[in-house]
């Protein structure tokens, strides 16, 4: 993998700012590869890889990888995966080739909901004395414990092929076309909130203030209130033309590269929210009913109430085409400048409309939809660049760029929409709710080598978006006739953000046997331009989802001679600042470190033993959230022990 930033990331789609996430999968080699591992760690965790590669017949080259996991896991998740990978390769004569590749995979995830919510408010003991303030968790909480239903699941099956033909008119000039389809199939029934019971007498033993009056809650217990049941088919079909060479202009070098995208996905979203009222749970006219659906489990010891059963109600079926052509010029004036100039225009058309579904399962009734709802946008995007070599040792460079993307949001139930001023939108006019997303981009940076022991980076940057849509996740936004809260969630084009900050990197190796390499990266992001609004309270000039401070450092040594030559040891240190969960700051994640260390031995015969301990100090910490106030607890202290083999 690979991190294009700037403005190589112009060529690889739209919608990219700072960079874009390169992935290479392995190629065809005429080469003869061998190689196998088998992993086995914490919690019943099962690897094996398998990896084969060489001259399958005639010009024919190939490389096959199949892989298989399945685990307990650290919060009896119980995941699964199977996936297999296959590329074929060939010289069709000495100016073209083609290449061939397809890959599958079979994943089963138990889901995860994440421990019972922080307090949104301060909660108080019936004496009056404060129990909790606002963002705390409950105390003396078992982190292992989990809070799903018994039925919860997500299946993730898919496949895909790609073509890619290379056509060399001259040393300077050649064409290439890359065709691709995929298909994805997500399958979810999940039990996301968790919520406490609430009543307005005296029944439970601590209470919410609400001024004039008091609510109290049960801490004791907590109800699954909001299983999701969805399905989405993905049928996605690319295409991308590019013709790259080069030429002068007097002394001038032009690397160019020129091409035409297509991408169409049709993607059929298969949903079951009907779920059955609390009073009539067993009924199976609705999508989801039986015993597990609002079950009440107990907080210090979980257990599922029973299962729930699903089907699905609706359809929304979409379809979504995007037309681009785009242009590259790396331009040399002379080996020590060069300026790199790219420019792209998108023409999007999004289309949606929706229908019931047959007997309950993924089919529909095509004479049944709704007629088609239409929105088209079309975005010129350019990206620049300069690098200036002083001496060979020593470059810097500085890069702008903007990015454009078009809002598909569309009415939801029990969803509230807001704009720039805080005000809800009116979804009845039957328009885009939000307006699209644009942003710009600037970074200066340098880069130092000297000879082969020290490469050393530094850069800062400035990101500016402006009119972004973000979820304020669910807030009570009163109560029933019962004195419940009433739930919804909360959706805002919050007006503008905007990042910047520094990162520095260095690798050093001092010997052949030695490497050490230093990370460190400030990041200050806001969100600007937002008015005050009646159901999410927000500070302008502090609200972050990413951490200010990273911090990264990885050593490994090999013994260079003795009974112990060639055992390899690695040792790694992250740092990660504290961060927010959602943007009503309910909660946040604490700073924490982490180590993590390896060692590794071969044996004869291209045989290699292996094993790593994560988390070596037992660090606890959180990294993810459900809803932005239900924490997902980190693992703790665990390892891994590897064979494998490799054909010399």
């Amino acid at each position: 993998m690979e991190l294009l930033k700037g403005p190589a990331s112009v060529l690889y789609g739209h919608s990219v700012l700072g960079g874009v996430l390169n992935i290479v999968r392995k190629s065809p080699t005429p080469q003869t590869v061998v190689n196998m591992k088998m992993s086995y760690g914490s919690w019943n965790n099962k690897q094996a890889n398998m990896d084969f590669g060489g001259n399958l017949a005639g010009p024919v080259n190939y490389r096959a990888n199949f892989n298989y996991g399945d685990q307990d896991g650290w919060r009896a998740t119980g995941n699964k995966r199977l996936s297999g990978y296959l590329a074929l390769g060939a010289d069709i004569d000495a100016t073209s080739k083609i290449d061939v590749r397809g890959s599958f995979h079979r994943d089963w995830y138990g889901t995860e909901t994440g421990l019972p919510p922080v307090m949104m408010a301060d909660v108080y003991n019936t004496d009056g004395t404060l129990y909790l303030k606002a963002g705390q968790e409950i105390p003396g909480l078992n982190e292992k414990k989990r809070y799903n239903n018994e039925s919860d699941f997500l299946k993730n099956n898919g496949w895909d092929i790609s073509g890619k033909y290379e056509k060399k008119f001259s040393k300077s000039m050649k064409l290439t076309n890359y065709l691709s389809y995929k298909y994805d199939d997500i399958n979810y029934l999940g039990t996301e909130e968790l919520s406490y019971l609430y009543s307005m007498n005296s029944v439970y033993k601590h209470y919410i203030d609400k001024g004039t009056y008091k609510m109290y809650i049960n801490l004791d217990s907590v109800q699954l209130t909001y299983p999701l049941r969805f399905s989405h088919i993905a049928k996605t079909l690319g295409n991308q033309l590019e013709l790259s060479g080069d030429f002068y202009t007097g002394n001038i070098k032009h690397n160019f590269i020129g091409g035409y995208s297509f991408s169409q996905m049709f993607r059929n979203s298969y949903t079951g929210y009907n779920n059955a009222p609390e009073n009539d749970k067993f009924n199976r006219e609705y999508d989801i009913y039986g015993p597990g659906i609002y079950s009440i489990i107990a907080v210090n010891n979980p257990q599922s109430m029973g299962y729930m059963k699903s089907k699905f109600s609706k359809v929304i079926i979409t379809k979504d085409y995007t037309h681009g052509i785009y242009f590259q010029d790396l331009i040399e004036f002379h080996e020590k400048f060069k300026l790199l100039l790219a420019a792209r225009y998108d023409m999007y058309k999004y289309m949606r409309t929706g229908a019931n579904t047959y007997d309950g399962i993924r089919e529909y009734h095509k004479s049944e939809q709704a007629q088609y709802s239409i929105a088209t946008n079309s975005a010129f995007t350019y990206r620049a660049g300069m690098v200036f070599l002083p001496i060979s040792e020593l470059s810097i460079y500085t890069s702008a760029a903007s990015y454009f993307r078009p809002s598909r949001t569309f009415p939801a139930a029990n969803t509230i929409y807001l704009n720039q001023n805080g005000s809800e939108i009116d979804i009845e006019s039957g328009k885009g709710i939000f307006d699209p997303e644009k942003g710009y981009q600037f970074e200066a940076g340098t880069r130092y080598t000297y000879k082969s022991i020290l490469q050393a980076s530094a850069s800062v940057f400035y990101i500016r978006k402006n009119d972004i849509v973000r979820s304020f996740g669910r807030l009570s936004v009163g109560s029933d006739t019962n004195g419940n809260p009433v739930m919804k969630s909360i959706i805002g084009q919050v007006g503008s953000e905007e990042s910047k900050g520094f990162d520095i990197e260095m690798s050093i190796t001092p010997t052949h046997f030695s490497s050490f390499n230093l990370g460190y990266s400030y990041t200050d992001t806001k969100t600007l331009d937002i008015q005050p609004n009646k159901y999410v309270s927000i500070d302008t000039q502090n609200i972050t989802l990413v951490p200010h401070n990273t911090f990264y450092a990885y050593g490994s040594i090999v013994v260079p001679k003795g009974i112990f030559r060639a055992l390899s040891y690695n040792l790694s240190v992250s740092f990660m600042d504290k961060v927010y969960t959602n943007y009503a700051k309910s909660m946040s994640f604490s700073s924490y470190w982490l180590t993590d260390m390896g060692i590794s031995y071969p044996l004869k015969n291209g045989i290699r033993l292996s094993g790593n301990v994560n988390n070596v100090f037992d660090k606890k910490y959180s990294n993810q959230a459900v809803y932005g106030t239900q924490r997902v607890p980190g693992m703790p202290r665990n390892f891994m022990l590897s064979l494998a083999y490799s054909l010399r």
